[in-house]
């Protein structure tokens, strides 16, 4: 409801800045104030609801405040102590079944030397010899092995170098087909192949060139 208040606000269309700000952060405005002071009775109303939300939230927010930041920090230390206890819990409890572990490993390694040490040293001697062969054929076969695979490694570096060069021959006869053509549609009959050479880099076959760089080594 629009004020019929006869007195002049000369305040109001001044202070743009500071109404909104009356508007934004405390949910009033200028037209509210000037209703209640002119009887209004829902801005009477509003108003008085407004101030009486106001006094209890003042009258209590200290103690609220205080007892809520207790609750809180209280929390926080509560959690905080029962994580400490449970992460240590955790690591000691590891600690204590790795120590027992160890110990129960440590007894059985004893015995089982205890008992290997009684076995009869002939029955030691085959072992040995069989271990022996055993590791002198893995050796034979390693080094057969990987000359073999160097020698193919190599052959196929050889081979991969070898064809770079029919792969870059592909790549000049198809850019060199191109320019012929569009030199054919411009000079028609006047055309002559040998104004367009054309570079050669695989004059030979893939295979021969591989035996001959073969035979070279």
């Amino acid at each position: 409801m629009k004020s019929s208040m006869k007195l002049k606000n000369l305040v109001t269309s001044k202070s743009r800045h500071l109404e909104r700000q009356l508007k934004t952060k405390f949910n009033a405005s200028s037209n509210l104030v000037l209703r209640a002071l002119t009887g209004d009775k829902s801005a009477l109303k509003l108003i008085g609801q407004m101030g009486n939300d106001g006094a209890k939230i003042s009258e209590f927010a200290p103690q609220v405040r205080e007892q809520m930041l207790a609750a809180i920090k209280g929390t926080e230390d509560l959690n905080i102590v029962l994580s400490d206890i449970y992460k240590q819990a955790g690591v000691s409890g590891e600690k204590i079944e790795r120590a027992v572990q160890s110990a129960i490993l440590a007894d059985t390694h004893l015995a089982n030397i205890l008992e290997e040490m009684k076995l009869d040293f002939a029955s030691s001697k085959e072992k040995e010899a069989l271990r022996h062969q055993q590791a002198t054929d893995h050796l034979l076969l390693k080094a057969w092995v990987d000359k073999h695979m160097m020698q193919v490694d190599g052959e196929y570096k050889m081979l991969q170098a070898e064809l770079q060069t029919d792969i870059r021959q592909q790549t000049i006869d198809l850019q060199h087909d191109r320019e012929l053509g569009k030199y054919y549609l411009e000079m028609g009959d006047n055309a002559r192949d040998d104004f367009k050479p054309k570079k050669q880099y695989a004059g030979r076959s893939i295979v021969q060139k591989i035996k001959d760089a073969l035979i070279g080594f």
